[in-house]
């Protein structure tokens, strides 16, 4: 994620020192790996979720 300064510089004027968008990357990543890990089902963040949305028509 450090190959994005701009994505970072951004993050960082929006929300002080935190790089918002590095933290909730990985987050996600910790929750696949512990339903892989586990057999459990992972569950989107997204609002909307993948393939849904004004650009995904039922």
């Amino acid at each position: 994620m450090d190959t994005f300064p701009v994505v970072k510089r951004q993050d960082e004027a929006a929300h002080g020192d935190a790089y918002r968008t590095k933290d909730l990357i990985l987050d996600v990543y910790d929750r696949m790996e512990e339903a892989r890990a586990t057999g459990g089902e992972c569950r989107t963040v997204l609002d909307p979720p993948p393939g849904k949305g004004p650009r995904h028509p039922a």
